[in-house]
């Protein structure tokens, strides 16, 4: 066990993965400092934007949520700017869940192709910083809106409800 988590871990932290990451820390820091410019904001993260919300399509979709509409330019709500929105004409207790924590998703793909690009083209260049720069919008556009959250929490009886089963199926293990 120790020498599989040892050849795993020398697989992620490559010079090729460290750049990567690097470079994805960049984008996204960057990504931050672009938020009071919303237009520049907006077009620089408008691919994680269309990754955030074809999540939600394709979770609602899978789970029954039945999306009714997807709308992908900001729009100002208040104090806060809507990047994008897809609509749900049936969410119910049984799916908020996952149409909620779909962009979570991301996470892993964003992981995958680090370790894609690290071990199949382990040059950065030009290239790279452009995967980078795809990388980083999905890690941007992975973390749940305020609006995800309350999504989310329609299934918050389910989850609480799942959460103490894994709770009771470890216990009894042991």
């Amino acid at each position: 066990m120790n020498e599989l988590l040892r050849t795993a871990f020398t697989g992620i932290f490559t010079r090729a993965a460290i750049a990567y990451v690097g470079a994805v820390a960049a984008y996204l820091a960057l990504f931050r400092l672009l938020r009071r410019q919303i237009s520049l904001h907006a077009i620089a993260v408008f691919p994680g934007t269309l990754s955030h919300e074809l999540a939600h399509w394709t979770a609602g979709t899978l789970c029954g949520a039945r999306p009714t509409g997807l709308r992908l330019w900001p729009q100002r709500s208040g104090n806060d700017l809507v990047l994008g929105k897809v609509g749900f004409a049936n969410l119910r207790w049984y799916n908020g869940a996952f149409v909620g924590l779909a962009p979570l998703s991301l996470l892993a793909a964003a992981a995958v192709l680090v370790e894609w690009r690290a071990r199949f083209a382990p040059g950065f260049g030009t290239t790279g910083a452009a995967w980078a720069y795809l990388i980083a919008c999905l890690v941007y556009s992975s973390i749940p809106s305020k609006q995800d959250l309350r999504i989310m929490a329609i299934s918050l009886p389910l989850l609480i409800g799942m959460i103490g089963l894994a709770g009771i199926a470890l216990a009894w293990g042991r």
